[in-house]
């Protein structure tokens, strides 16, 4: 940020230390999904979609804060835990991944760092630079009719600070909106969702999680259940700007203004690259 840039500058001149951003990290606290159909689906936050921006953040030398609804530790999508979703497939950079989330203790029941939005809300969320949502089905649980969340985006949006989402993460967005419970009632039902006038994401230029690679995750993952609406859908009826990549399962990073969204788990360290840069600037 340009403030805190100059402010950086300025203890330059007297001291090598430089002063780093404070990234605040959103995760669902769901571990299961019911679906559509009854079948409990098994979900959480996907390895790569977090850990891939979170070690680039730490990288760069910025402090994270991570947060749930309920200050949970996070449950880890079983799916996610392989090489092949990370954009480099290979068994060493899973490795480094997979041992950095594990010295975290992210999911760890007893010594998790994540707190709660209530919690948030004491630490104050004027005191957050930057904002960065992973993905993996849970975000549909617990993140898109949250006034709490709600009004964290709205304060990024206000104050133009970075906004990071990826794949399924985006559908969070969504809690900014003023009728974001009957929204997603609506969505649930099949019924024509109407949004309230007043949603800052609208007419935002804007990708998530592809309706043609929702209907692969449908076949593979979800035991031939449904979820109840698909992120496109609910974005799109919105007031979203959406767009999707040329080739399903490949990068696509859409930056507007503020907001920074990836189309899936291969768009992680994209998301990641954009936040950083709007950071310095």
């Amino acid at each position: 940020m340009k403030f805190k840039k100059l402010l950086a500058v300025a203890t330059l001149a007297i001291s090598p230390v430089a002063i780093a951003d404070n990234i605040l990290v959103v995760m669902s606290d769901v571990s299961q999904l019911t679906l559509k159909g009854g079948y409990d689906y098994k979900t959480g936050v996907y390895l790569n979609e977090l850990m891939e921006p979170v070690k680039m953040f730490m990288d760069a030398g910025h402090t994270l804060t991570f947060a749930s609804p309920t200050g949970q530790a996070p449950t880890m999508d079983p799916v996610s835990d392989t090489p092949g979703h990370f954009l480099d497939e290979s068994e060493n950079n899973y490795k480094a991944h997979r041992t950095l989330f594990d010295k975290l203790k992210l999911t760890d029941k007893q010594h998790s760092p994540v707190v709660s939005f209530s919690r948030i809300e004491q630490i104050g969320i004027e005191n957050f630079d930057a904002v960065f949502v992973p993905g993996g089905h849970a975000p549909l649980g617990d993140l898109v009719a949250n006034d709490q969340l709600g009004d964290f985006l709205r304060h990024f949006n206000a104050e133009s600070k970075p906004t990071g989402l990826v794949c399924h993460g985006p559908v969070a967005l969504l809690s900014a909106l003023p009728n974001s419970d009957e929204f997603e009632a609506q969505m649930k039902a099949g019924k024509n969702a109407e949004p309230a006038n007043g949603w800052v994401y609208d007419g935002y230029n804007m990708t998530t999680f592809s309706n043609s690679e929702e209907a692969v995750a449908t076949q593979y993952y979800l035991g031939g259940d449904e979820l109840y609406y698909w992120p496109q859908d609910a974005l799109t009826k919105a007031g979203g700007n959406y767009s999707q990549g040329s080739k399903d399962w490949h990068p696509h990073i859409v930056v507007d203004r503020e907001l920074i969204t990836g189309q899936n788990n291969k768009s992680s360290t994209g998301v990641a690259r954009e936040l950083l840069n709007l950071l310095d600037k």
